[in-house]
């Protein structure tokens, strides 16, 4: 018996396993939703990057953000005057709470801090975006 064909199958097979490595090592997969998000998941995307922008007022937050694949995106969320708009918001993926304010604004309607880092959410359906806020985050480490 030749030894030679599976001896080629081997080797295909390890080729094969190193270059599926090769290939998924730089890629990253998708990150599951808040349960915050009430859209099918199949219509639901999300961006990840550094703020660059941040103007609120008691009706509106506007979010520019320039994402960790390099393209800016604009965000507007609208609320009805006086409503709660940490509705809205998640901090480091758990619920927003009042309190948390101080650690996104320095003053009422102000950014913390330049850099401020976050994830936004957004369905197909029209609806407000989704803001997980992640101050103190380091850039592509999901971590703070």
């Amino acid at each position: 018996m030749n030894a030679q064909p599976h001896a080629k199958f081997l080797l295909f097979v390890a080729l094969f396993i190193c270059l599926s490595a090769t290939v998924g090592a730089g890629q990253r997969g998708r990150i599951r939703p808040p349960d915050l998000i009430k859209c099918d998941l199949n219509h639901v995307t999300s961006f990840t990057g550094t703020i660059l922008s941040y103007r609120r007022s008691a009706s509106r937050l506007v979010l520019r953000v320039r994402t960790d694949e390099a393209t800016t995106e604009e965000f507007t969320l609208k609320f009805a005057r006086g409503a709660d708009a940490t509705k809205s918001f998640l901090l480091h993926g758990e619920e927003f709470k009042a309190s948390d304010w101080s650690l996104i604004e320095r003053s009422r309607y102000r950014l913390k801090r330049p850099g401020m880092r976050a994830t936004v959410w957004v369905c197909d359906d029209g609806s407000n975006p989704t803001i997980d806020w992640r101050p103190r985050e380091k850039k592509g480490t999901g971590v703070f």
